[in-house]
């Protein structure tokens, strides 16, 4: 995904989850036969049920930031440590961390003294928070 739409993406699951509860209401407004009179004579059950769903839609919208953030954070990294830009970084390209230098063979799928983005997310994903 390119970084200007990357950016756009990121902004509309922020607002999103901002506005989850209320995007629920208004959904519940325009699905329930009589609309105010309904939500005005619900009982506590029935708001029980909307606030779930709210709850439930910013669980999975929070869930995505965290993944879309973690990913552009393995990009960026990659990136950084790929100097020669050929897409692989390679045990030269990684000298100045020595974990990946060390876990290297380890997370080389194909064995062919590189590794690919797939590789690499691997590694990161099998590493422990720094």
């Amino acid at each position: 995904m390119k970084t200007g739409i990357k950016a756009a993406f990121k902004c509309v699951v922020v607002l999103a989850s901002v506005f989850a509860p209320f995007l629920v209401v208004l959904a519940a407004l325009l699905v329930l036969p009589s609309g105010v009179q309904t939500l005005r004579s619900a009982d506590a059950l029935d708001w029980m049920w909307l606030m779930l769903l709210g709850a439930i839609m910013l669980g999975v919208y929070y869930f995505l930031m965290v993944y879309l953030t973690d990913q552009e954070e393995i990009a960026a990294e990659f990136h950084q440590l790929d100097r020669d830009h050929d897409g692989f970084i390679t045990v030269e390209d990684c000298k100045t961390w020595p974990e990946l230098r060390h876990s290297f063979p380890r997370f080389d799928a194909d064995h062919d003294g590189r590794l690919s983005r797939l590789d690499f997310a691997a590694f990161e994903q099998a590493t422990p928070a720094r």
